[in-house]
């Protein structure tokens, strides 16, 4: 996962860095998450288990 700057556009993993600052620290912008492909495929994955799980509970 990675957060991008919305002004400047600078890109700031968060793998290496543990920076949950939501203002970009080199001109105070906005921060905006993105999640790699694999973690929206596993995000994909757990939303498709969650609809079966809750139309059977219906």
């Amino acid at each position: 996962m990675y957060k991008i700057c919305m002004n400047c556009g600078k890109k700031y993993d968060l793998s290496e860095k543990k920076c949950h600052n939501r203002k970009c620290p080199v001109c105070g912008g906005k921060m905006k998450t993105q999640n790699s492909e694999e973690e929206l495929k596993e995000i994909q994955k757990q939303n498709d288990d969650m609809v079966v799980i809750n139309t059977l509970l219906m």
